[in-house]
């Protein structure tokens, strides 16, 4: 199908839809991060639209006042907000059981600045949120995500957003959902190395000559490498997990707004 823009109205309906996935875009967790040139998202955002535009409905109304369109344009910010939000929640709790990990193995001390939140960060932390990326990428997670982008167009229509309270609800049970997550994702290491400090505490007690101190961070370090290895080459089906629960997600908050 080729892209339309022979007329004012497929032109208004092409700036609608640069405008919800540009706003999409520019908030995801990958692509928004602070080191990814701007430029890049919106080429890739000025891409995605022309794409979405032949294949979605053209919007049945447009604003005809300065007023209306900025109104419009607030809405689709808070949709796309909306919707990244939930996304990070998702991936964020990847991160968190990173901050556990690390903490529980004593790599809570190393920090590194996160070039994507600007923030500090442990190693740990950062590889294991760009190994889940790659997996969610290998898994086709990026096309679940384009599907209910273009799904938003036929449920909700450009400049026909009404917010159902509800949302807030959605929001609160995501955020719920991310601690549970990175909570079992790190229970391996938190309960391993739980055991590993209390049995050496005995030993500090039984045998005080002992120096705890200087073998107790070896044990930690090297029982968490261990099974940190074994978590990432289980990780798959737990990013399969996150990646429907993100279809759900996606597809739930498409049907309030």
């Amino acid at each position: 199908m080729p892209f339309p823009m022979e007329s004012l109205e497929q032109m208004q309906g092409f700036f609608w839809v640069l405008v919800r996935v540009s706003i999409i875009f520019f908030l995801l967790p990958l692509f928004g991060a602070r080191g990814t040139p701007g430029i890049w998202k919106a080429g890739l955002s000025l891409i995605m639209a022309m794409i979405l535009t032949p294949v979605v409905p053209s919007p049945q109304t447009f604003p005809e006042t300065l007023p209306e369109v900025m109104l419009g344009v607030m809405t689709e910010a808070i949709m796309g907000l909306i919707m990244a939000l939930g996304i990070k929640m998702l991936l964020t709790s990847v991160q968190m059981a990173g901050q556990f990990m690390s903490f529980q193995m004593g790599f809570a001390m190393a920090r590194a600045m996160d070039p994507q939140t600007g923030i500090p960060s442990t190693v740990l932390t950062q590889f294991l949120y760009l190994f889940t990326v790659l997996i969610f990428f290998a898994i086709d997670g990026h096309h679940l995500f384009i599907h209910a982008l273009a799904t938003s167009f036929y449920v909700v229509p450009p400049n026909s957003i009404s917010f159902d309270p509800m949302i807030g609800d959605l929001l609160i049970k995501t955020s719920s959902q991310m601690l549970m997550i990175g909570l079992k994702i790190a229970a391996p290491i938190m309960v391993a190395l739980f055991l590993s400090n209390m049995c050496l505490g005995i030993v500090a007690r039984t045998v005080p000559q002992v120096n705890i101190l200087m073998i107790g961070f070896p044990i930690n370090i090297s029982i968490g490498l261990i099974l940190f290895s074994l978590i990432i080459m289980n990780l798959h089906p737990v990013v399969t997990g996150l990646a429907g629960m993100m279809g759900e997600f996606l597809t739930r908050l498409i049907h309030l707004i």
